[in-house]
């Protein structure tokens, strides 16, 4: 790897003027083919040096034209390259902040279209993680699936002989967690993982819950994919079943504790499960299971993207660019497999993960909604301001930890309710 540049480095070299970006960092690329020249890539992984400086050799080879990568990081990915992105200059490559999610119509804007929905599914699993009007600006850099990451040993303590399959079950899990252990039975990952929870309303509401939701003209009536979500957290909270002082406590902290039994559970990819086993050291005790919810009368295994890969639509190298991500997100790199998931390239799948897909309830955290749906469902979340789960669970949270402090759980819930019937009446016009 010929230049890795840090976060902080990054911000001081902006600050002053000095980086030029995609457009004036690349040398002019005029190749009849033109593949080649240099690429920067801008990821929020800061501890992939050796497994990037490995892509890049490999990349290289394949191309030798290709003079040059420059991988740029940060740990604060989705707030730094989102600033980044007032300008031109943010790279080649770059992972897709999730964060625009809420707003696909900004897409366009600022990512170079990939192709076709229709068409790339043929090829591809999960092609609608960053997708705008059936066009895809991103591609999932791995599948992986997403649940409840546990520890087997604090299982075993409590008296858990089977791991839950409903909601009402985990319940009574963490309420024998508490119980018998000195353990936190689960894990809200408070700071920067309760917008991970958007990824799970497919599995508590199928893959066209956005649509069922306009039909029913609000989100939060009991049974509906949003307030699944809400009435868990607020049980978790209120029952004491979580980290008393979520505010204090980050990923690295939970993270550490789930390895060392200090805490019981938490929600995330198996990526995340891959990671803990390791701080562990013992691969047997930890472990990650289905989500706990039950639809239509099945508990399903849900499917997502830990990252989603797109091209800068400023770049001056777009071929290139378009090589290196199909390159990333293919088998071949060893980046999907070091995030403890599989190649979305249908292609690369094994028998095995063939299998999987076949013979069992799959679901995609990412819906499989029309434009029209996307563009009505994302308009009226954001005037009501649940568009990010992170700002409606966070408040849940504290509700549930400081009922003192705050509004009642039943008029929080009210007060939305009111708001997006106001916003569906504002958008019905």
């Amino acid at each position: 790897m010929k230049k890795w540049i840090g976060a902080l480095t990054l911000i001081s070299v902006m600050l002053t003027g000095m980086l030029t970006g995609c457009g004036g960092n690349n040398e002019s690329v005029e190749m009849a083919n033109g593949i080649g020249g240099t690429l920067t890539v801008v990821t929020g992984r800061t501890d992939a040096e050796e497994l990037f400086a490995k892509i890049e050799a490999d990349f290289i080879a394949r191309y030798p034209e290709v003079t040059d990568i420059i991988w740029e990081s940060s740990t604060d990915y989705d707030n730094y390259i989102t600033t980044r992105m007032n300008t031109t200059d943010y790279g080649d490559v770059l992972m897709v902040p999730f964060s625009m999610s809420g707003s696909p119509d900004m897409y366009p804007n600022y990512f170079e279209p990939l192709g076709k929905v229709e068409e790339l599914s043929e090829a591809y699993i999960d092609v609608t993680e960053a997708d705008y009007e059936g066009i895809a600006y991103g591609l999932p850099t791995a599948i992986n699936s997403l649940g409840i990451i546990y520890n087997t040993e604090v299982f075993e303590a409590a008296g858990i002989t089977s791991m839950p399959t409903s909601v009402e079950e985990l319940l009574e899990a963490c309420q024998k967690i508490k119980e018998n252990t000195d353990a936190i039975p689960f894990f809200t990952n408070y700071n920067t993982g309760l917008g991970v929870w958007g990824g799970t309303l497919t599995s508590f509401g199928g893959d066209q819950y956005k649509s069922a939701i306009l039909e029913k003209g609000t989100a939060f009536e009991e049974g509906q994919p949003i307030r699944e979500v809400m009435d868990l957290f607020y049980e978790l909270a209120s029952n004491g079943y979580t980290e008393q002082d979520p505010v204090t406590m980050d990923f690295a902290q939970g993270k550490q504790m789930l390895a060392e039994g200090k805490i019981a559970m938490m929600m995330k990819g198996s990526q995340d499960a891959k990671a803990i086993a390791e701080l562990a050291g013992n691969s047997e005790a930890i472990k990650i299971a289905p989500l706990p919810v039950m639809f239509e009368g099945k508990t399903s295994i849900a499917f997502g993207a830990p990252e989603v890969m797109g091209i800068n639509v400023n770049s001056d190298n777009k071929e290139t660019a378009r090589a290196f991500l199909d390159f990333f997100i293919s088998a071949a790199s060893g980046y999907a497999d070091d995030l403890g998931g599989m190649s979305p390239a249908k292609a690369d799948f094994t028998p095995e993960e063939k299998e999987l897909f076949e013979n069992n309830n799959i679901v995609l955290t990412a819906g499989s909604e029309t434009p029209e749906t996307e563009a009505l469902y994302s308009s009226i979340a954001n005037e009501v301001g649940v568009a990010r789960l992170t700002d409606v669970l966070q408040q849940v949270v504290n509700m549930g930890l400081y009922p003192d402090q705050y509004e009642s759980y039943a008029d929080y819930v009210s007060q939305l309710e009111t708001k997006w019937a106001q916003a569906v009446n504002e958008y019905a016009k």
